[in-house]
């Protein structure tokens, strides 16, 4: 009899323990009710589920995480579209899209923070069908207490970063400060979408400021306030010039094609050199360009890059051609973006 009462002792004690110590769900002995994606110990008003099934756990409990993060995704997409319009820029009647804020990257992050809160609650076996089901739940209550503060510190940030804005008397400091308000407001907007998701009544939290609002103070400032310059020393510089000119206009800049530079908030002060290096048979043309950035305010260089290559043909000319076509592509492909990412202070992508 004493034995019999120490393991009974044991027994509840281990199951007080397993909740305590986070420890893998057991399985259920019955088919549950979640199967059907109801379920009554998860009620709808209370948890988000999602239900997968596979040949073994990890299959099941995957899909089961995929079921779930689809009801985000499906919400998410549908935004998509509508803010991708607000971060475009209207250049001379002309719709560019900017490619230095990464919508689809946004959505992706923040939907995995919102899914870092799922937990799995159930895993069943059915014998019959020789399959593994998994069962994944979000508490909807404690979810929601995570994203209002995600969003409420998005919302200081916006407000802050405008603040500097508008008091700042350096106009690259300024579209610097407007552009990370935009991001700011684009992530804050995807935490918004899974909010109303998450919130049984379906609501959001109204954002303090307009995305509209930042995004044409924006346009204002790079079609009518920030005046670009473009200087290239050395051979083709008409072509390279003009390469230059039409990345940084994609990207939703204005620039100067005659003005005077002591007018200037910013000079693109570039450098082009192209060198022979024959081999046997072949004649190459090795190009190279070194591109500066300089503040014509405080006279300080805030960006420099330098990119190479190599082009080769039967004879000088058509080799040199080459060259100039490769440089002209590179230039309105990476190098604008690259000129964009330092105006913008971003990091180099």
């Amino acid at each position: 009899m004493k034995q019999l009462r120490k393991k009974i002792v044991y027994f509840f004690l281990i199951m007080c323990l397993i909740p305590l110590l986070n420890l893998s769900p057991a399985f259920s002995a019955s088919k549950p009710d979640w199967i059907e994606g109801k379920s009554r110990k998860y009620p709808d008003d209370m948890y988000l589920i999602g239900v997968g099934f596979g040949d073994t756990r990890k299959a099941a409990e995957d899909e089961a995480y995929a079921a779930l993060s689809r009801i985000f995704q499906a919400d998410i997409q549908s935004k998509t579209k509508e803010w991708e319009k607000y971060v475009q820029t209207d250049v001379k009647g002309k719709s560019q899209s900017t490619r230095d804020i990464q919508i689809d990257q946004l959505t992706s992050v923040a939907t995995n923070k919102v899914l870092e809160d799922v937990t799995i609650a159930d895993v069943w076996i059915s014998e019959s069908e020789k399959l593994t089901y998994a069962l994944v739940v979000m508490d909807r209550q404690h979810s929601m207490v995570s994203l209002n503060e995600k969003i409420a510190n998005a919302d200081r940030d916006i407000m802050e970063l405008q603040k500097q804005a508008s008091e700042s008397t350096d106009k690259i400091e300024t579209v610097r400060a407007l552009r990370s308000a935009m991001k700011t407001f684009l992530n804050r907007e995807v935490y918004n979408t899974d909010l109303r998701i998450i919130n049984p009544a379906g609501k959001g939290i109204a954002p303090p400021v307009s995305l509209v609002t930042i995004k044409q103070k924006i346009q204002d400032l790079l079609s009518k306030q920030i005046h670009i310059g473009v200087q290239v020393d050395g051979p083709h510089k008409s072509e390279i010039r003009s390469s230059i000119i039409e990345g940084l206009t994609k990207e939703g800049f204005s620039v100067e094609e005659k003005g005077d530079p002591a007018k200037l908030d910013i000079l693109v002060r570039s450098n082009v050199e192209f060198e022979n290096a024959d081999l046997p048979q072949w004649k190459f043309v090795r190009w190279d360009i070194t591109v500066d950035l300089v503040n014509q305010k405080s006279d300080k260089v805030f960006g420099s890059f330098n990119r190479h290559g190599r082009e080769g043909h039967l004879n000088f000319k058509e080799a040199e051609a080459k060259a100039v076509r490769e440089l002209q592509k590179e230039i309105s492909g990476g190098l604008s973006q690259m000129l964009v990412s330092f105006i913008y202070g971003a990091e180099e992508k």
